[in-house]
């Protein structure tokens, strides 16, 4: 009896361990964010999918023009949207994002680590974001966004 307690005990830890990795196949839908403490704006809508190797997300902001009636309108209607996606990997709360379509180029195949959390049907992601200019990194935006499972 004390042999199997002491086996129990000994595989305990990597059980508890590899529970607390994040749970994330599904559909979700942001909740909140904020960049660098600035919350995001009350109109930006965004969903992210995620399969158990790839994940997409697409966001708008209401607030933008709609219906746009010159060229410049249709500019800024376009510029309210966005969309990415590519594979990603998991490693206890290490959410690892590598985009292989994204608005700007100089992000595709960079790999994107954040740390993440979920609980119940939240989904918490933090980490920073590389700035680049010219494909250089001159600084990182601090990310913290809620997502809720719709799916």
């Amino acid at each position: 009896m004390r042999a199997a307690v002491a086996v129990t005990l000994l595989f305990l830890p990597q059980v508890v361990h590899a529970q607390a990795g994040c749970q994330l196949v599904g559909v979700w839908e942001l909740v909140s964010g904020r960049t660098d403490s600035v919350p995001y704006p009350a109109t930006l809508h965004a969903r992210k999918v995620i399969t158990k190797t790839h994940f997409a997300f697409v966001s708008r902001d209401d607030g933008a023009i709609k219906d746009p009636k010159t060229t410049a309108d249709t500019l800024a209607f376009l510029q309210s949207m966005a969309a990415g996606s590519g594979t990603y990997t998991v490693q206890g709360t290490t959410y690892t994002e590598k985009p292989e379509f994204f608005p700007d180029p100089a992000y595709i195949g960079r790999e994107l680590p954040f740390t993440c959390r979920t609980e119940g049907d939240r989904f918490y992601q933090t980490g920073n974001i590389p700035v680049l200019q010219n494909g250089t990194r001159v600084r990182d935006v601090k990310l913290e966004e809620v997502w809720r499972r719709i799916e």
